[in-house]
Parts: C-alpha cells; structure tokens; sequence
C-alpha cells in the first residue's frame, strides 16, 4: 500500500497543496480523479478511498493533522481539508505503514499489545547465496565504521537494518517489511556467512 504514495505521478507530485479526497484517492491507488464522487459507487475503489477520506477527516477532528484550509457544513461539521503536500504525503506514507490493526474489532480478535509480526525468512532465488554473503559484509563493514552500529562490541543488527529501511525507502522503491523483520533476515544471513563472528 505504501506504493500507492511512494509512487504518486507527476501531476500529484507537483502540486503544492492538495484536498482530502486526492489524498483518500491516492491511498487507495486512484489517480484520474480528483473526487470521489467522480467514481462509480458499485465498485471496491470507492469504497477504499471513502475510507481512507473518513480516516483523513477524522485525524483532522482530533486536531493530528495541520491543514491549509477546511471546509465545513451548515452544523459546522467537518466536510473536507486542503493540506500543503510537505505535510500531508509524509503522515500518509506513515498511514499505510502502521501494521493493520483492527480498529474496534474484540480483544477476540486482536488483544491489546498482542499483535504479533509474521515471521519473515529468506526464500529461494538465483544468487542467495552471494546476496546474503554480500549483505553480511556490509554489515561488518558499518559495524567496523563504529558509531551507532556498534553495541557491546557487537554489529548493531537494529540499527544496520534500520537504516537499510531508511536508505531503501529513500533512494530505492519502498519496502513495508517492519524493521524488526529487517533485524531478523539480517541475523539470519550474518548467522549462515559469518562463522567467526559473534552474532
């Protein structure tokens, strides 16, 4: 879902300010409207970026989001927001990268602090092998940089992961993985190439 904003067209892109609905659409994936009304109510797309509107209004009620300016109705009811895109395309990024939680489902189905991560492993293709050795050397190589990746004269996995995030996200084409999944394919590919290390 991240992609949905990681790979907003130019025309998007561009603009210094946008509404709500174009945020909602774009979450959702749409592009070639610029309201949702201009979709057909019997298909999924509406529905999604109805949603996402509902959302994006709500955090405007609850005062987390900082617009340019609001649209209210007759009861003074929020209706609509227009944000300056330095502002909104950040927290929406972050939006569809919360892990999904279910938002009033019971504690049947997602007990509070009981959310657990999918586990996350190396699957097979052409080249493992190499990759995960290169990836390993890169790891020692930040780590014999020092600084922050190094704790207890040990690699910092957390923070040699985090900031693989941070440089895929930021020059590459995104990645959703959590950085605890990251820290983990990290410890598994260091624990299969580097036998003299200690993990």
């Amino acid at each position: 879902m991240r992609e949905n904003i990681l790979n907003l067209p130019i025309h998007l892109r561009r603009q210094r300010s946008v509404t709500a609905e174009q945020v909602a659409l774009a979450m959702a994936g749409i592009y070639n409207a610029d309201k949702i009304s201009e979709l057909n109510k019997n298909f999924d797309e509406y529905n999604i970026a109805h949603a996402y509107l509902k959302v994006i209004i709500h955090e405007v009620r609850l005062g987390n989001l900082v617009f340019k300016s609001l649209w209210q109705d007759i009861g003074k009811n929020i209706t609509g927001a227009e944000f300056y895109s330095k502002d909104i395309w950040p927290w929406a990024l972050q939006e569809l990268s919360e892990p999904d939680y279910w938002y009033g489902a019971g504690s049947e189905h997602n007990p509070e602090g009981s959310y657990s991560e999918p586990s996350v492993q190396w699957s097979e293709f052409a080249g493992k092998d190499t990759a995960l050795m290169l990836i390993s050397g890169m790891a020692v190589a930040l780590e014999q940089s020092g600084g922050k990746y190094v704790r207890g004269g040990k690699i910092n996995k957390s923070a040699v992961a985090e900031a693989a995030r941070k440089a895929i996200n930021d020059y590459g084409r995104g990645t959703e993985i959590t950085p605890k999944a990251l820290t983990d394919l990290l410890k598994s590919a260091i624990e299969q190439n580097l036998t003299k290390l200690e993990c």
